[in-house]
């Protein structure tokens, strides 16, 4: 059996892809700048490798400058005795994470979420104190680490900067990028109850997104193409299986996190949270009928896929467990028959 690629515990599986991920940026350098190759930790760090993958890409223009500022942060580099330029006072207590202003993925447009394009989400701290974001983030990292442990020692690993993404309300902005491995943009919830559980959910559902992305720099998981065609039920659009593959490994991993949490009274969901769990589970459910009929994946893609099955079945006895009264479960039912109608409405070619 593959090992879990959710994060229940620290992957063993790891370190495998990161090695496979860093001989090919490691060769990029080498084809391409006339200095000698950094050392691992220079080239991991996101905003270095996502400049070399950008730069291999035949649609970009402006080539040479990516290299130029290679070149001069790696100079910088070693003139601070092969130290990163991080600011410590970013740090957030107990990690080994950044929460900085200073994103530099050129990249950032992108494949923006439609939903970010309407709100004109932005980098931003917004009108919170920096101090504030890092309490919210350091308590969300805490129910984290009391639920496993080594989930989040390998996200102290992986993720090294988180971009603040604005003030939202009532609703959590976030986003993450293939081929920067180690960021995750996050807005900083408010209006909502629990807010640091709302940021939890979204540190999950981005983290697991880059856990897959860095498996997907050197392996092939999904064979369809990326015809937008398919029902998703956590998008507003038709979606292409690789969407509905990804979404669904990264809420599902959310998800069993939060339920788990629930479960050993590491925290306590109130009714609010308890519906939109059973929600975003069901939704699972239907994103796995939609990859049954149609994904083609290869035999890692298959074993994935059956990993998230398994913990979807978890999911739902987790659900089972907390019960859900009549109101709920026709409130949910009315929700995604809705769902599923617009979408169908909107998109009428849309295959489910």
């Amino acid at each position: 059996m593959y090992p879990s690629t959710l994060g229940y515990f620290s992957n063993p599986l790891l370190q495998k892809y990161q090695i496979a991920f860093l001989e090919k940026i490691q060769k990029i350098w080498e084809n391409h700048i006339d200095l000698d190759i950094p050392p691992d930790d220079f080239l991991l760090f996101p905003d270095h490798h996502a400049l070399l993958l950008t730069f291999i890409r035949p649609d970009i223009q402006e080539k040479e400058l990516y290299l130029e500022r290679l070149k001069k942060d790696f100079l910088l580099y070693k003139k601070s005795n092969n130290t990163l330029m991080l600011n410590k006072d970013e740090c957030i207590l107990g990690t080994n994470i950044f929460l900085t202003l200073d994103f530099q993925n050129p990249d950032a447009h992108k494949s923006t979420h439609p939903d970010h394009k309407k709100n004109q989400v932005h980098i931003a701290f917004g009108d919170v104190l920096p101090n504030e974001w890092r309490n919210l983030f350091q308590k969300s990292f805490l129910i984290l680490q009391s639920v496993s442990p080594g989930f989040m020692d390998e996200m102290n690993r992986v993720i090294r900067k988180i971009i603040p993404f604005g003030v939202s309300y009532q609703v959590h902005n976030s986003g993450s990028y293939k081929d920067v491995i180690g960021h995750l943009l996050m807005s900083y919830p408010t209006g909502v109850d629990s807010p640091e559980l709302s940021l939890l959910e979204a540190i999950l559902h981005e983290y697991n997104h880059n856990k897959l992305n860095l498996i997907l720099q050197t392996e092939k998981l999904i064979l369809n193409d990326y015809t937008e065609k398919y029902y998703s039920p956590y998008r507003p659009d038709a979606r292409h299986i690789h969407g509905i593959y990804l979404w669904v490994h990264a809420i599902t991993g959310a998800y069993w996190v939060i339920l788990n949490a629930h479960t050993l009274w590491i925290l306590t969901l109130d009714e609010s949270w308890k519906q939109k769990a059973i929600l975003h589970v069901l939704k699972n459910g239907l994103a796995l009928q939609v990859l049954d009929k149609y994904a083609v994946l290869t035999s890692l893609g298959k074993e994935i896929l059956d990993e998230i099955r398994s913990v979807h079945r978890e999911c739902l006895w987790f659900i089972k467990k907390m019960g859900i009264s009549d109101e709920d479960r026709f409130f949910i039912k009315e929700e995604l028959k809705k769902h599923h109608r617009d979408v169908q409405q909107n998109y009428p070619y849309v295959q489910s």
